[in-house]
């Protein structure tokens, strides 16, 4: 359980507070691992032809027609690109993946596809995490699209891994999810919703009679019904949960365990208490509590979703409840009893926003964090650019430096988090002055280049389309100097807090006051 990584908050555009498509997810490294981030774009001259991944012995020759794209992938190239987050210039957007887990009998009927170095160059892995979005994102211009090539190369290719994989645009949110190592099942997050996905099976239905004809709001592999019959996967006790319209997927796919109450369900329980407040969820009569293995996928919010919230879920750590590992209410064990979201071990959080009301060229933002997220807070940087700031881009892969912003906010919780009380004021003040700034810029960005985006709609010069890269590139250039500047303001008050509370302090005054 201890490998297993990631929370994912998918927010449909009529759930959310400007009819925008939000996907977000926390990129969390293993247990004592972390993974050093950058923001980069990757031009069409640059996508691989002949691709092979690192984990295995997976090889496939790719389309010649790739589009521009705009990734968070890892530093380290040693297990691969590993591109985690992406937005191409069609404003399709990808987070790949959250870690998922199947029970055995589907691994019994369809085992992954075993990735193997030692193979003698014969090709007998299938593809994982380090390969989806590169496999996928530059090929497609809708999320359906990429839910279909992505369901076509499972099928073909099959993974060594169970995945969740979500896709998004301007209208769709679609989350796919493998079983086993060739079969998958999506669903279209339904436009007044949202879905709360920790590292566990989360599509809780699938209607077969969409998924395998019209395929509105379900897919799945063409052969899943007869998969499910021939190897005994149905455990539907009533006909309500064993129609074609309401078949149980994570009853008959997914994991219920012990290890799952205490690693994965209380993540999605408290994304849902925050989002559903009224509920009763602290209770004794409480309907759903943090080791419910019953909660659903998704469900309605009581009131418009911001990006103000999704960073705060993104970044919580059961604030408010007996379960805050920084709180003061509970007993030292309810404290630490539950994995939080905000974990010491993310990498990166990134919020993929797809806006209806702007033109396509600057349609899509990349709300970026990079360390632990109850210590920072994401800023927006468009994703249809030529390059990205070196604040964000140029991250060390080994050693600490203030020079990016990934060590910056590495160092600076590793700082606050022994004086939570002492520094928190401090981080508060610094995640609303991030938030505000960065949505300040965007709204002065969108009407400074509202002529120019205009015009594109009828005019297909290259010339202008590259004028508006490049003011949406300086516009994250802006972004990154501020946040550079206002990054170090918060190191140093931490630091000089810190360093004053540090457990060899004395001064005179001490002794001669006793």
């Amino acid at each position: 359980m201890g490998i297993m990584s990631c929370t994912t908050l998918l927010v449909g555009k009529s759930a959310s507070i400007d009819g925008s498509t939000i996907i977000a997810r926390n990129d969390d490294s293993g247990s004592g691992t972390y993974d050093p981030k950058r923001f980069i774009v990757v031009a069409p001259e640059d996508q691989p032809r002949d691709y092979s991944n690192v984990a295995g012995t997976f090889r496939i020759e790719l389309p010649d027609d790739p589009c521009r794209y705009s990734i968070v992938p890892n530093v380290r190239n040693n297990r691969g690109i590993l591109a985690e987050a992406g937005v191409n210039e069609h404003n399709v957007a990808m987070s790949a993946t959250e870690t998922i887990s199947v029970n055995p009998r589907v691994l019994a009927a369809d085992p992954y596809v075993k990735a193997d170095k030692d193979a003698g160059g014969e090709q007998i892995s299938g593809f994982g995490e380090e390969d989806v979005i590169t496999l996928v994102l530059p090929y497609v211009t809708t999320a359906r699209e990429g839910v279909e090539r992505l369901g076509s190369l499972l099928e073909q290719y099959g993974t060594y891994e169970s995945n969740g994989i979500i896709i998004s645009d301007v209208d769709e949110i679609w989350y796919v999810e493998t079983i086993g190592g060739h079969h998958w099942i999506a669903r279209r997050v339904p436009d007044d919703c949202y879905a709360a996905v920790p590292n566990q099976l989360g599509i809780d239905v699938l209607d077969f009679d969409d998924a395998l004809s019209e395929r509105r709001n379900n897919m799945c592999s063409d052969d899943l019904r007869e998969f499910i019959d021939e190897h005994h996967l149905n455990r539907a006790m009533t006909s309500e949960n064993n129609s074609p319209s309401h078949f149980d997927t994570r009853g008959a796919f997914g994991t219920a365990t012990p290890k799952d109450a205490i690693y994965n369900t209380p993540r999605a329980w408290y994304m849902q208490r925050y989002l559903n407040p009224s509920h009763d969820w602290d209770g004794p009569d409480a309907r759903y509590r943090p080791d419910s293995q019953d909660l659903p996928w998704c469900r309605e919010p009581e009131r418009k979703v911001s990006v103000e919230d999704v960073a705060f879920l993104m970044g919580s750590h059961f604030e408010g409840t007996p379960y805050d590992p920084y709180g003061t209410t509970g007993t030292a064990e309810s404290r630490h009893r539950y994995r939080p979201i905000g974990i010491n071990r993310t990498g990166h959080m990134v919020c993929m926003q797809i806006r209806p009301y702007m033109p396509e060229a600057n349609r899509a933002l990349m709300w970026i964090s990079y360390g632990c997220g109850a210590f920072t807070a994401p800023a927006p940087f468009y994703a249809n650019v030529l390059d990205t700031p070196a604040f964000l881009r140029d991250t060390e892969p080994v050693h600490a430096s203030t020079d990016s912003l990934y060590w910056m906010n590495r160092i600076i919780a590793v700082i606050a988090d022994a004086h939570w009380f002492d520094t928190n004021g401090e981080i508060e003040q610094y995640i609303e002055d991030v938030l505000s700034y960065g949505l300040n810029l965007v709204e002065h960005t969108d009407k400074s280049i509202a002529e120019d985006t205009d015009a594109l709609a009828d005019d297909a010069d290259d010339d202008r389309r590259a004028a508006v890269r490049l003011a949406l590139s300086d516009a994250n250039e802006t972004m990154a100097t501020w946040l550079r500047a206002r990054t170090q303001t918060l190191l140093d008050q931490v630091l000089y807090t810190s360093s004053n509370l540090m457990h060899n302090a004395f001064r005179m005054s001490d002794h001669w006051m006793r």
